[in-house]
């Protein structure tokens, strides 16, 4: 499939990050007992100063990244781990690094778009070509926005199976349609050369951050209409029994589910999900699986706790979801599971699942 042209690929990069280079944070972490020592505050403060200086043009552009100062500091001030982080990767020198983490508490479907080398500037401005700055090492290697650019091409993939076969099957009375649970702004869809059809394919797309408007995220005056798009704000949970997501060719649930206790998610998202889909119509899903990335990312850039227990390796994570589909077998709920895992990585950092209703 082809790929944006801002895309950076799933595979390549500029270096090997060493499992080392995640553990030393979440080491720090582990044995901070008081506030992060001064003078790492103060370097990084100074550095940004500068920085700030070097780069404003005029004195709105200096008082709006100084907002961004205002969100970090108190964050480094506790936390010795991202102090450290920063200063390693020239976080206080870039143009994009105090934005991004903002965006990690406040709108997640835009820090993802790091991952595609896109987000917003110390300046509120947003960009798409982050090549000079020192934030592109971090996302060209990170194994986290590695990962999220292979989960979303393979999603990518999955999607563009269905439109094909819909375009195919000219005589289907109603157009296939694509679910997508906690879209934020539908990567998958933007980023990989995703081919909409409107007439065939409908995609009804939910997600809770309120920042995400469609229109202005594809640039079109009615999402709707130019390409079959319906989005609701909303929790997941408040959804999944959605009457207008039923008879769906192909539900996405990407990043969400570890963030679900085990029983809880098999229970109130697998198995209504299950009564959406046409038989035959797959369920995509990931699970995270515990390793040095993930405890550095939430030990220092403030990610929400994923339920991590019993996933140290990918053999644990399949046997959780195999348990599950069993469980709902007995039940008359009837899955295939194909599993694919996070390929790029030393340590794998996620399981792809694809169940399929029998």
């Amino acid at each position: 499939m082809l790929r944006h042209q801002y895309l950076h690929d799933p595979v390549e990069r500029t270096a090997d990050m060493n499992i080392t280079e995640f553990t030393k944070y979440t080491d720090i972490v582990k044995s901070q007992t008081g506030p992060t020592e001064d003078g790492l505050v103060k370097e990084i403060e100074k550095r940004y100063l500068k920085f700030v200086d070097k780069h404003s043009s005029t004195e709105e552009d200096r008082s709006q990244a100084m907002k961004a100062w205002e969100f970090v500091l108190p964050k480094i001030e506790i936390n010795a781990g991202l102090a450290n982080f920063i200063l390693d990767y020239d976080g206080a020198e870039s143009l994009y690094f105090f934005p991004w983490l903002i965006n990690v508490f406040r709108s997640p479907s835009t820090a993802l778009e790091m991952a595609y080398g896109a987000g917003e500037n110390i300046f509120g401005e947003w960009k798409y070509d982050m090549t000079d700055d020192p934030i592109d090492f971090f996302v060209k290697n990170d194994p986290t926005f590695v990962y999220n650019r292979e989960r979303q091409l393979y999603v990518a993939d999955l999607a563009s199976s269905i439109c094909d076969n819909a375009m195919s099957a000219s005589y289907a009375e109603l157009p296939s349609k694509i679910v997508d649970f906690g879209a934020g702004r539908l990567a998958w869809a933007r980023w990989h050369g995703f081919k909409f059809a409107s007439t065939h394919v409908s995609i009804n797309a939910y997600d809770k951050d309120s920042s995400i408007d469609f229109n202005e995220v594809f640039n079109v005056d009615n999402a709707e209409e130019a390409l079959g798009i319906r989005f609701k704000h909303g929790d997941l949970m408040a959804f999944v029994n959605d009457p207008e997501a039923a008879h769906a060719d192909l539900v996405i649930l990407g990043g969400v589910a570890s963030y679900i206790h085990q029983k809880v998610f098999a229970q109130a998202v697998v198995m209504p999900i299950y009564h959406l889909l046409n038989r035959g119509g797959m369920f995509f899903f990931d699970l995270q699986i515990d390793c040095p990335y993930l405890r550095r990312s939430m030990a220092i850039f403030d990610w929400p706790k994923m339920y991590l227990d019993g996933r140290s390796n990918v053999t644990e994570t399949i046997a959780e979801v195999e348990q599950m589909r069993k469980q709902f077998w007995h039940e008359g709920l009837k899955f295939g599971a194909e599993y694919a895992v996070d390929t790029y990585n030393e340590s794998p950092s996620a399981l792809m699942v694809t169940m399929q209703k029998i």
